[in-house]
């Protein structure tokens, strides 16, 4: 037998998606299409127990396991819809949509905090930045200490 024989070859070239969609499908994605490649990622990761999915580390998992656990779930995490009214009118905002750090879209007139009466805490926010920014610096305690 030569070498070229009892090599076993995989197919390399693309052919049509496993799932019959007319798109073209790769052997690193089982033959199926983009789309029906995270269609399937999404049905395996609704298979998988509640547990396995949860981001915590349990002491039997290795980091490599946590991580690829936490970078699936990222992958697929649905971000939530962003409201196109203004949080205290109502009215549409289109484009023209300001938001704050109280997570609320605002029209052009309450887009202000004082005008929708914001509840974050601005006084907090800063004094925590200046904390950080700052840290205490204390006097040698040893004054023969040069």
């Amino acid at each position: 037998m030569s070498d070229s024989q009892s090599q076993i070859s995989l197919p390399t070239s693309p052919r049509k998606c496993a799932r019959g969609c007319d798109f073209f499908g790769l052997p690193e994605n089982k033959f199926l299409c983009s789309k029906c490649y995270t269609d399937y990622l999404k049905e395996e990761i609704s298979k998988l127990p509640v547990a396995a999915v949860t981001l915590t580390s349990s002491p039997c998992k290795t980091p490599q396991d946590s991580s690829a656990n936490a970078d699936l779930a990222a992958q697929f995490e649905v971000a939530p819809a962003k409201s196109k009214r203004c949080f205290c009118c109502k009215k549409k905002v289109g484009l023209m949509s300001f938001g704050c750090r109280c997570d609320g879209t605002f029209c052009g007139r309450h887009r202000f905090p004082e005008e929708h009466k914001c509840d974050f805490d601005f006084k907090a926010m800063g004094r925590n930045v200046l904390a950080m920014e700052n840290p205490a610096i204390s006097g040698d305690k040893l004054p023969e200490r040069i």
